[in-house]
């Protein structure tokens, strides 16, 4: 882990009051740290308070602690990682890393199994090349079959707990602390994680357009790397669920 970070109570606090006057119920807040690169091109940690729900949690929870990222020198651990970084993408090449956010998962009698373990070589040889764990935020790009699928990109990334099966995807409940990462690009893009094709950060296309204002200043502020809602840009795939698939994906 990194150095303890840097308390930024100012303005999550401001905003989390004004969203609580926005809304009937107050929302319960928790603590996320996120590492970025600023303007200048130097490192920045802070700690942002924002609500525990799964819209915030989601840019938290993808990777979990040891995962292995792809980049240009090599896998890195994904505790190791840092802004200005560079990763190999599937659309790109190496890009630079903007934005890391980490989530500390704490265990309590009532855990539930919230992370996916898939194992070695469950979608192919070296796919993944060990056994590896996700949170619910981690969607996988694959191929998708079936009739119902019917986008002409071919490629589409679907939540990778969607592929749980009891057998070599599983969920797990952890047995202590834990923490989760997510990593954002300047654009949209798939990484190596593992041996497998995983999506970098990005809300989607309509989540921050169903927000209401002050609940959408709170999300952005956890980026403080982007200046609007539009830089996070476009996805690179499509997303599609595996209900949407009518339950068949590769």
């Amino acid at each position: 882990m990194t150095a303890p970070m840097k308390p930024h109570f100012a303005v999550a606090n401001s905003l989390s009051d004004n969203l609580s006057h926005a809304t009937s119920t107050t929302p319960v807040l928790r603590p996320y740290q996120v590492m970025y690169m600023n303007d200048a091109g130097r490192i920045e940690d802070r700690e942002v308070r924002a609500p525990a729900t799964p819209d915030f949690q989601s840019a938290f929870t993808a990777f979990a602690h040891g995962s292995l990222i792809t980049t240009a020198a090599g896998e890195v651990a994904v505790e190791d990682l840092r802004p200005g970084m560079k990763v190999v993408t599937r659309e790109r090449g190496a890009q630079e890393v903007m934005w890391i956010g980490i989530m500390t998962h704490v265990v309590t009698p009532n855990s539930t199994p919230f992370l996916t373990r898939v194992t070695a070589g469950r979608f192919g040889p070296a796919q993944p090349a060990m056994d590896i764990l996700a949170g619910p935020g981690a969607r996988m790009l694959h191929r998708p079959s079936g009739a119902h699928y019917d986008s002409g990109d071919k490629l589409a990334y679907t939540p990778l707990r969607d592929f749980i099966d009891g057998d070599s995807v599983i969920a797990i409940a952890p047995r202590m602390a834990i923490d989760t990462y997510h990593i954002a690009l300047r654009r949209h893009g798939t990484i190596r994680v593992g041996g497998l094709d995983m999506e970098t950060f990005h809300p989607g296309m309509t989540l921050l357009e169903q927000m209401g204002y002050h609940t959408r200043d709170l999300f952005m502020s956890m980026f403080p790397h982007l200046r609007r809602a539009s830089d996070f840009g476009r996805l690179a795939h499509p997303r599609l669920t595996m209900d949407a698939l009518g339950g068949a994906a590769a």
